[in-house]
């Protein structure tokens, strides 16, 4: 006897599942697959899901790489990396600190 509360999920289309190895090995044919036949893809890694390939609709819908303002992107992470470095004891190596921690 089913649960009265219980209702099967429907899904539109399906989409296909490959796992991180199977990508590498096969990247060229998923992602012709992707392009010719719309289809998308659950990318996992052991079994979880990690991300997504979708087709995209057209290429207007992305911004050209050009057109993409990095300048404040790189400002921010110059200014992250000088905020680690004033942590860090000058002449530290990083297998330095790395062994202090394993202590």
């Amino acid at each position: 006897m089913k649960d009265h509360k219980y209702r099967p999920v429907r899904r539109r289309g399906t989409r296909k599942s490959v796992g991180v190895r199977e990508l590498k090995t096969h990247a060229a044919r998923i992602l012709l697959e992707v392009r010719e036949a719309r289809t998308s893809y659950l990318v996992t890694h052991r079994g979880q899901a990690v991300g997504v390939i979708l087709p995209v609709d057209s290429d207007e819908a992305w911004p050209a790489a050009d057109a993409v303002e990095a300048t404040p992107a790189w400002e921010a992470f110059i200014q992250a990396g000088r905020r680690l470095e004033r942590r860090f004891a000058p002449n530290a190596s990083g297998v330095g600190l790395l062994s202090d921690m394993r202590r």
